[in-house]
C-alpha cells in the first residue's frame, strides 16, 4: 500500500509513558515531521470540554497512547453477533479519519483526534487468555475504520497474523474506504472478515466525507474476495432522505452488474440507530445536519425511524436483493433489538 498518511497530521500528541516505545518510533518516523508534544495520559487532550469537533474534523491531530484496563469488550446491543456466543469488540485506534455525519462516534467522544494505542501485544495477549475459555469472534473496527491507517499503525497485518495461529478466533474489519492494495499484502484467511459498507453515491458524496465512492468500494470488495477473504456487504444504516429509493435501485443494480454474489458471505439490512444519550449529543454539535436533526422515535434507549418507516425500508432492500440472494444470506439487523 503507498502511504498515503504520511502527511495527515501537523501535530502528534505522545504520552510520555510511550515515547521511547519502539512502536511509537516506527509511527513517527512515517510521519512528515510532524510537532511533538508531550503529554502525561491521552484523556488530558481527548476529554478537554468544550472541543470543536468541526474545527477538529478539519484539523486532525494525531494521539499516540498506551491502552491501559479492559481490552475486550462485550458486543453491543445495536450490532449483530452473526450466531456466536462469544461476541466482543476491541480498539487498538479510536477515532476515525472519514466524517461521516451521521456516525455515533460524534455522539461518543468529545474530541475528533484519532488515537493509535502502541500496546498490541498486550491486546493480543488479553484475546489469547479470552480463548482460553473458548471460540471468539471479535470485531477489529467498532469505534474506528483501521483501513485508511494501515500504512501508519499496521494493525490489520497484526491481527492477520495472529489469526491464521490461534484458530478459535474469527475477527471482522469493516469500513468504508474504498483502497484496494491491502488485501494482496495479507495472508489468505476464512477466519478475517471484511464486511464494506455501501451507500447510495449520493449519500456518500453528501454525508460519508473522505470515504472512498461506492465503485471503489464495490472494486475493493472484490479484491479482499479474490484474495481469499470473506466478505460481508453491509447496507446499513439505510437513511431515508428525499429519492431514497431511487437511489438504493441504484446501488443495489450496481451491484448486481458487478458483484459474484455467490462468493459474498452475506448481507446486512438495517436502517439508522442510535443510543439515545449519543443522539442528544449529536443534536447539539451538529445542528445543521438534516439526518441528525430527524424526529427519530425513542424505544428502549435507541433512536431510530418508526416501525413502519423502518420496516419499509428494509423490506424495500430486501426485495430488491432475493431474487439474486438466497434469503438466509440476508441479515436484518434490527431483529436482535
Amino acid at each position: 500500500m503507498k502511504n498515503s498518511s504520511r502527511s495527515l497530521f501537523s501535530h502528534v500528541y505522545v504520552e510520555r509513558e510511550i515515547y521511547d516505545h519502539p512502536e511509537t518510533s516506527r509511527i513517527l518516523s512515517r510521519l512528515n515531521h510532524p510537532v511533538i508534544i508531550p503529554i502525561e495520559r491521552y484523556t488530558d487532550v481527548f476529554n478537554r470540554p468544550n472541543q470543536s469537533l468541526a474545527f477538529q474534523t478539519s484539523h486532525k491531530n494525531l494521539i499516540l497512547a498506551k491502552k491501559h484496563g479492559t481490552f475486550l469488550y462485550p458486543g453491543a446491543p445495536v450490532c449483530h453477533n452473526f450466531g456466536n456466543d462469544r461476541f466482543f469488540y476491541t480498539s487498538t485506534m479510536i477515532n476515525c479519519l472519514f466524517d461521516c455525519e451521521y456516525c455515533w462516534l460524534k455522539g461518543m467522544y468529545s474530541s475528533a483526534f484519532p488515537v493509535i494505542f502502541i500496546n498490541t501485544e498486550e491486546f493480543l495477549s488479553h484475546t489469547e487468555r479470552m480463548l482460553e475459555e473458548g471460540p471468539l469472534y471479535l470485531s477489529l473496527s467498532f469505534e474506528t475504520d483501521l483501513v485508511p491507517l494501515e500504512t501508519l499503525t499496521g494493525h490489520i497485518h497484526t491481527w492477520n497474523s495472529f489469526i491464521t495461529s490461534h484458530p478459535g478466533l474469527t475477527a471482522e474489519v469493516r469500513t468504508k474506504s474504498g483502497s484496494a492494495e491491502l488485501y494482496a499484502s495479507l495472508c489468505p484467511s476464512d477466519r478475517m472478515i471484511f464486511a464494506f459498507t455501501l451507500s447510495p453515491e449520493s449519500l456518500i458524496r453528501s454525508s460519508e466525507h473522505g470515504t472512498g465512492s461506492l465503485s471503489a468500494r464495490i472494486s475493493a470488495l472484490k479484491e479482499a474476495s479474490r484474495c481469499g477473504f470473506p466478505v460481508r456487504i453491509c447496507l446499513d444504516p439505510i437513511i431515508r432522505f428525499p429519492g431514497w429509493k431511487d437511489s438504493y435501485q441504484t446501488l443495489v443494480d450496481q451491484l448486481i452488474q458487478e458483484v459474484d454474489f455467490s462468493l459474498i458471505r452475506d448481507i446486512t439490512i438495517g436502517t439508522y440507530r442510535q443510543s439515545e444519550s449519543y443522539q442528544r449529543r449529536m443534536r447539539k454539535r451538529c445542528p445543521d445536519s438534516v439526518i441528525i436533526q430527524y424526529p427519530y422515535e425513542t424505544s428502549n434507549g435507541y433512536c431510530g425511524y418508526s416501525k413502519p418507516k423502518q420496516k419499509e425500508a428494509e423490506q424495500f432492500l430486501i426485495q430488491l436483493l432475493e431474487p439474486y440472494v438466497p434469503r438466509e444470506q440476508i441479515v436484518r439487523l434490527e431483529e436482535d433489538l
